[in-house]
């Protein structure tokens, strides 16, 4: 399995194009991290739809095949690590696509990192709230105490919509059982103590996926983000009957909307 170390993390990732080679001069380097309790196999389902692309996936530090090894975290520091995966695979520039947690880290990239980022594709993305902090302190406290269990059990069904399947929640069941409670954990507390990002210092082409039922990152926070985002290449999709699962609910129409973005900003 392919590591690397970036800023004393080291993280698991695959790459589809290994080689640094892409397809054609159109083509672009996307970057994709995942949600809290995820990993990089979240986006599987919809890597099939995106060919013409170089196509990076993380797991975060703390999270899957990433050891967790007792330093504190926060969106920054993931977002510094998404530069420093850039930095060790010498890649210039990239797409950068987030989930939830993700998002907050995709909008930051988006709004800091502008010499370093070609567009921004945030799913499901969280906007930080006084809600959110209460929930993610006390997730951090059950895991602690009783490890990941308490989160399989209820998360697969509470964060998903009318139409997840049975083998859907399964697998985002393995998902969370698959995760290291300490980095599970810190994870919380990054999230908890997170900040918006200056989504009007984004001016990159911007898509947002929101689910319809998602009750982790609402509609009304989706749509504050997308109204603050001042990019003139902006485009917002809301998934009827799905919750904060999105690439595995709907993973036919998610992988369609990053591949009609991708075709109509980029031209591959």
């Amino acid at each position: 399995m392919p590591y690397l170390t970036t800023n004393n993390h080291q993280l698991h990732y695959a790459d589809t194009h290994p080689s640094g080679a892409l397809p054609s001069s159109k083509s672009q380097t996307l970057i994709f991290i995942h949600g809290l309790g995820s990993s990089q196999n979240y986006y599987y389902p919809i890597l099939p739809r995106l060919p013409n692309h170089r196509c990076i996936t993380i797991d975060t530090y703390g999270s899957g095949r990433s050891p967790y090894t007792g330093e504190a975290v926060s969106i920054e520091s993931i977002a510094a690590d998404v530069v420093g995966v850039m930095d060790e695979l010498k890649i210039a520039k990239a797409v950068v696509v987030g989930h939830s947690m993700g998002g907050l880290v995709v909008t930051q990239l988006g709004s800091k990192f502008k010499d370093r980022i070609n567009g921004v594709i945030a799913i499901g993305p969280t906007h930080p709230n006084e809600t959110m902090v209460g929930v993610m302190e006390k997730r951090a406290e059950t895991v602690s105490k009783d490890g990941m269990e308490p989160m399989a059990n209820s998360i697969p069904f509470q964060a998903t919509g009318a139409r997840a399947t049975p083998l859907q929640r399964a697998f985002i069941r393995e998902l969370i059982l698959g995760q290291n409670p300490k980095g599970y954990a810190a994870l919380c507390k990054a999230i908890a103590s997170s900040k918006a990002s200056d989504y009007a210092a984004i001016n990159c082409p911007f898509l947002l996926i929101a689910g319809q039922e998602d009750k982790s990152a609402s509609l009304e926070g989706c749509n504050h983000i997308f109204s603050h985002v001042q990019s003139e290449n902006k485009r917002m999709e809301v998934l009827a009957d799905v919750g904060h699962w999105h690439c595995v609910e709907a993973p036919e129409e998610v992988g369609v909307l990053l591949s009609v973005f991708m075709e109509t900003v980029y031209g591959a």
